[in-house]
Formats: structure tokens, C-alpha cells, sequence
């Protein structure tokens, strides 16, 4: 008999005996709240004992990550096939840790437990998503996931008489950003889905990878599955909270579909769509992959008025990578943060290997502590300077909550702590800030020239949140089975309609199936669309408050613009990240929240006043040109 199954029915015996115990005798009044504790003490040794095994234990997966960050950065040891076997090896060693120590604490009743912080350590670690599931039923669904996944990746679409495959990261990508050509958006389109969806892979992998959430569902006793996949977000009707989101920011959303739908038509043609009908999902992927392109396929507000570009001024006062990195450090150390040593960057900061450096070369934090590492792009690049905020939030996150205890030592939902850094970032990448770094001559830009930045912020950021929401509605609506394995094609559709105005370019049925890379890219419970939802929004929601607390935002006055505010130096809105850093997992996320925002719900408040001038001009330039707002309910899919 293992210790796990020993310590299960010891605990189960307990609580046996409590319910014995009250079906023999009614306690008088007096003493139920002496009564409710009084076999509290088995509960909270056994949770002790089990939590500090299991924290041991991390340790060990710790210590493998530490050596993994110092095998690759120290020449000793694993190119990127190498990594493969170990991280499926530390893998391995979480599940079965995290998995036996759920198993152990679910017999726990938490409310019994005095101790708030061992409360809430036993309500985190007593249910798990997909590492709920046994070993094999784990390996299975990781497999299905990187199927999946993989669509992204995979060279799949034969070109030149098939003489070249090329994927759609980044070869696909690449072609959609750069072409005008209509015809070639829609081959693109159509051709990867024709692709992935042979002998329906697609469609009964994605089947399959449902059937094994759900089955996680049932180890925590979730009848609804989508409990689980909102698991660490804790609310009642989650999903209903996101959905408000997407309605409080669609009369913005509907003014910006229609500029762009009017503006698309004058390069593609009166024939791509109805002027009150919704935007072709081809051209739509393409006007979100474009949102900085210097050439795009729609029009900006002033498109004589160029905004300045920053690439050889950057290039000049940077330098180096590694100044990019410090100053970026600096940014975070004028709030009152920690400040990166000497010899944080002389033993945990290192480039990426030249082997390694994708078409994004993405950054990569490590967290093994007591200690916290990086792995830098090593170019010189506006983009990275300001992703590079982002990951100098998630160093700066590690530093504080690992002084808290096993289990609170993360984020209090997924999202939360990226939205901290979509605050930083949005506050690095003003005017102001680029001033203060001597990247831009001035500190303000033109009326003409600010409001084309903020439309291709718009872009970028209003267009991506409802497919955020709608790539995971789609998901939890089929886990639920408000969308029937009879209807997903055209459930998805509805949805796309629905909530963003987009259409099909052809007309569509069941035996498609058409989710675009994205909803695959989201299928990891850890890094959910959900949780990009959240970065985005919260994100705003944090900057503003931030701004606020800063006093370089001051609503109503024109000189202190939220979408130019900069909150370097500004010790009042550090201590507020602070505090929210240091209290890691250990409260609810909407706690944490309420530190800086002062609210305890979601809103699109912050995203709203970012946008403010942006939404007059829109409103008055659509009125001007006679463009109407909405569109039509026609999803272009079914039988008929």
C-alpha cells in the first residue's frame, strides 16, 4: 500500500467518523461554532505533511529547470532536440507531484481548515486541469495538443508545383501581410484548411482533445466541464463576465469594423462584401496581421502623416541587446522595484543561441528559486524593446512571490500577471517615454500623427479581443454541448458573426471545419485565449490606473492624454504593483485586483478612455461619409 493510499483512507476515516459522530448527537446551540473545528486538527497536519513533501519535491523539479537554463547557456550540454526528453522528464515529475498531491488534498474539507493561508493553498491544489488526468490519458491529450498545434508550424502547403512546402508560421503569415492580391489571401485561406481538415484530422482531434477536458472535468467533480477550464478565474459564470466585456466595447468595436469594411472596399472592390454585411475572414486576418505594417490594405486616419520611425535612433542609443535589457530594468527600478545586480546579469541572464533564434525570437523566463533567469533576443528591434518590458514584468513577479508558500507562488488567475507587463509595455511605448530614452525628438506628437498611432493600436488590440473570447466560447460551448457535433462549423460562424462581424469568403458546411491558427495556438489551458483576453483588457485596466496614481493622467485635460501617459518614476503606482506581486495566488485574483483598479469585476473601462478620441473621430469621419455601423446576421453557412 502506497503513503498516497494510506493517507487517503486515513482521511477518509476522519471525516467518516465526523459524520458519525453528528448523526449520533445534536449539539446544543451553543457549541456548533466550537463543533464545526472540532476534528480540524487531523485535517490541517495531514494538509501540512502533504504540502511539505510535495514542496520538497518541487525542489527537485526546480533544480532540473536551473540546470537546464545553465546547461544551455553555458555551452555544456542541450541544443533544442536535446531539451525535448529532459522537459518531458521534469514534465513527468510535475504531473506526478501535482496529481498525488490533489489526490490527497481533495478528501480535505477546506471550509474545517482554521489557517487562511493553508485554506487556500488546499482550494488551489486540490483540483487540476489537464494534469488532473491519469498519465496515459495525460500523454494521449498532450499529444493531441501538439497535433494541433503543430498546424501552425508544419509545412504543409506545397507551392510551385509542390517543388517548395511551406507553413503558415511564418511563411504564410509573411505572404498575408505584404499581398494586395485577393485572390491570394483567399488560396491561403482556403488551401490550409482544406489541408488540416483531410480525412477530417482537424475536426476529430479537436473531438478528441474535448473528450479528455471533460473527462479532467469529472476528477473535480465539475457536471459543467467549462468549471474546470475557467478553474483558477474561481467566478461564477465566467464566461458571462467576459461576454459584457465584448459588449461594452462594441459600440467602439462597430465603428472601427465599418471604417475598415468601407476602406477595404475601395482596395479590394465593391464586390467583397455588402456595405452593411461583415468582412471576409481572409481579408480580416489580414488587417489584424497588418496593424504596424507601413503599407497596409486599409486606410489610416491621415495617411500623409507617416508615423516616425524609430529603427536607426534605436539602433543608435542602444546599442547592444544588453542595454536594451537594462534599461528596461530601469524602468521597472524607478518604481521603487527590485533592482537587476551585476551579478544577476553576470549569472542569469544570457542571449539565445544563434541556433535558436526564431522568426520571433521570443525571450524566455525561467523561475527556479530562489533564484530567477533570462534568455534574451539578441537583436536590436523596437518590437523586442517593448516585449521586453513584458518579460522584465514577469522577472520582477518571480522575485516577490517567491517568498510566498508552495502553491501561492504563482499568479492568482492566468493573465494577470502578462496584464501587469501590457501595462508596462503600453507605458514604454508613448511618445513620452520614447522621449524620455532620446529614441523620439519630441515628447507629444501631432494631432494627425496621434491619432494614427492610436487607430493602429486599435487594430492591433480591439480587433483581437473578441476572437480571443470567441475562440474560447466556441471551445467551452462545444465542451458543454451548447454547440453539437452536428453544427460545430457553422456554430463557430455564428459566433464569428455574431460577436465580430466576420464572414466566411466562400459559403460554408459541416464538412468543413474552419477555427483559424490562433484557436489551436489557445487550446493549452495555460496559456489559453482566455488568458490573452485578460492580458489585454486587465492590461488597460492597469494602466490606467496606474496613470492615475502617477498624475500623468488627468481625465479632461488635453495635456495629459491617457494614451500618452508615462508612469516611470512614479513611486505611488509601484507600490501598488508591488503589493499585488507579493501577494501572488495567495488571495482571489479579484482582490488583487482591486489594489490597483479599485473594482472587483472586469471592465472595458480603461480600453474605452485609451480609445476615446479615437472613437469621436470614427464616429464623426462615418457619419461624414455616410458609412453605416453593424452588420448582418447572413453567416454564409449550412446546406442551403
Amino acid at each position: 500500500m502506497t503513503a498516497t493510499t494510506l493517507l487517503i483512507i486515513v482521511l477518509c476515516m476522519a471525516r467518516l467518523a465526523i459524520s458519525q459522530q453528528a448523526a449520533k448527537s445534536t449539539p446544543a446551540p451553543t457549541s456548533r461554532a466550537v463543533d464545526k473545528y472540532a476534528h480540524t486538527g487531523i485535517y490541517e497536519t495531514h494538509a501540512k505533511e502533504a504540502l511539505l513533501v510535495a514542496a520538497k519535491r518541487m525542489q527537485h523539479v526546480y533544480n532540473r529547470k536551473r540546470e537546464i537554463f545553465h546547461s544551455l547557456t553555458q555551452g555544456r550540454g542541450y541544443n533544442l532536440m536535446q531539451q525535448g526528453p529532459i522537459k518531458q522528464e521534469i514534465d513527468n515529475d510535475y504531473h506526478s507531484l501535482v496529481h498525488e498531491l490533489a489526490l490527497n488534498l481533495s478528501v480535505i474539507p477546506v471550509q474545517q481548515l482554521k489557517n487562511a493561508t493553508l485554506r487556500r493553498q488546499v482550494q488551489r491544489l486540490s483540483k487540476l486541469q489537464l494534469y488532473g488526468l491519469d498519465k496515459a490519458d495525460l500523454e494521449q491529450a498532450k499529444e493531441m495538443l501538439h497535433t494541433m498545434q503543430s498546424f501552425q508550424t508544419s509545412r504543409l502547403i506545397c507551392v510551385d508545383d509542390c517543388t517548395q512546402m511551406i507553413a503558415m508560421i511564418p511563411t504564410i503569415k509573411t505572404q498575408v501581410i505584404r499581398t494586395k492580391n485577393l485572390k491570394d489571401l483567399e488560396y491561403y485561406w482556403l488551401k490550409w484548411r482544406q489541408v488540416i481538415g483531410e480525412n477530417d484530422l482537424a475536426k476529430s482531434t479537436f473531438i478528441d482533445f474535448v473528450r479528455y477536458l471533460r473527462i479532467a472535468a469529472t476528477y473535480n467533480g465539475h457536471v459543467t466541464p467549462s468549471r474546470t477550464w475557467y478553474l483558477y478565474y474561481d467566478s461564477e459564470n465566467f464566461q458571462r463576465e467576459l461576454e459584457d466585456i465584448v459588449w461594452e466595447m462594441m459600440p467602439l468595436y462597430k465603428e472601427l469594423h465599418a471604417y475598415l469594411r468601407y476602406s477595404i472596399r475601395l482596395t479590394y472592390g465593391q464586390q467583397l462584401t455588402e456595405s452593411d454585411g461583415g468582412i471576409p475572414a481572409p481579408v480580416f486576418e489580414q488587417i489584424i496581421s497588418q496593424s504596424w505594417y507601413p503599407r497596409p490594405a486599409f486606410r489610416t486616419p491621415y495617411p500623409k502623416s507617416q508615423l516616425p520611425t524609430v529603427k536607426q535612433r534605436l539602433e543608435e542609443v542602444m546599442v547592444t541587446p544588453v542595454k536594451i535589457n537594462k534599461k528596461v530594468a530601469e524602468f521597472f527600478e524607478s518604481l521603487g522595484l527590485n533592482h537587476m545586480s551585476d551579478a544577476f546579469y553576470e549569472k542569469f541572464s544570457r542571449r539565445i543561441n544563434d541556433d535558436e533564434i526564431g522568426p520571433n525570437c521570443e525571450a524566455e523566463v525561467f523561475y527556479f528559486p530562489p533564484d530567477v533567469a533570462l534568455r534574451y533576443c539578441p537583436k536590436l528591434d523596437y518590437k523586442i524593446l517593448l516585449q521586453m518590458h513584458g518579460h522584465m514584468a514577469e522577472l520582477q513577479y518571480n522575485l516577490y512571490k517567491k517568498e510566498l508558500p508552495f502553491g501561492l507562488d504563482r499568479e492568482p488567475c492566468p493573465g494577470f500577471g502578462s496584464a501587469i507587463g501590457e501595462a508596462a509595455i503600453i507605458s514604454s511605448g508613448t511618445p513620452r517615454h520614447l522621449h524620455r530614452l532620446h529614441i523620439l525628438l519630441n515628447s507629444t506628437l501631432s494631432i494627425e500623427h496621434s491619432m494614427n498611432r492610436l487607430f493602429r493600436m486599435a487594430v492591433h488590440t480591439l480587433l483581437a479581443v473578441p476572437q480571443y473570447f470567441i475562440n474560447d466560447k466556441f471551445l467551452v460551448d462545444v465542451m458543454d454541448g451548447r454547440i453539437g457535433s452536428h453544427e460545430f462549423n457553422c456554430g463557430y460562424w455564428r459566433l464569428q458573426s455574431k460577436y465580430a462581424g466576420v464572414v466566411p469568403p466562400m459559403r460554408r458546411n459541416e464538412k468543413n471545419f474552419d477555427p483559424d491558427f490562433k484557436f489551436y495556438r489557445g487550446l493549452n489551458p495555460e496559456k489559453s485565449n482566455t488568458a490573452k483576453f485578460i492580458s489585454e483588457v486587465l492590461g488597460f485596466e492597469f494602466y490606467r490606473a496606474f496613470c492615475l496614481a502617477s498624475g500623468e493622467y488627468k481625465p479632461g485635460n488635453p495635456d495629459f492624454p491617457l494614451s500618452n501617459c508615462d508612469f516611470y518614476g512614479s513611486k505611488s503606482a509601484g507600490n501598488m504593483i508591488k503589493k499585488m506581486m507579493q501577494l501572488g495566488a495567495a488571495k482571489h485574483w479579484r482582490d488583487v485586483m482591486e489594489i490597483a483598479t479599485s473594482e472587483r469585476k472586469l471592465s472595458a473601462k480603461g480600453l474605452m478612455e485609451y480609445f476615446g478620441p479615437l472613437f469621436i473621430w470614427l464616429k464623426e469621419e462615418n457619419k461624414r461619409l455616410d458609412i453605416q455601423t453593424g452588420w448582418d446576421d447572413d453567416i454564409e453557412c449550412g446546406n442551403n
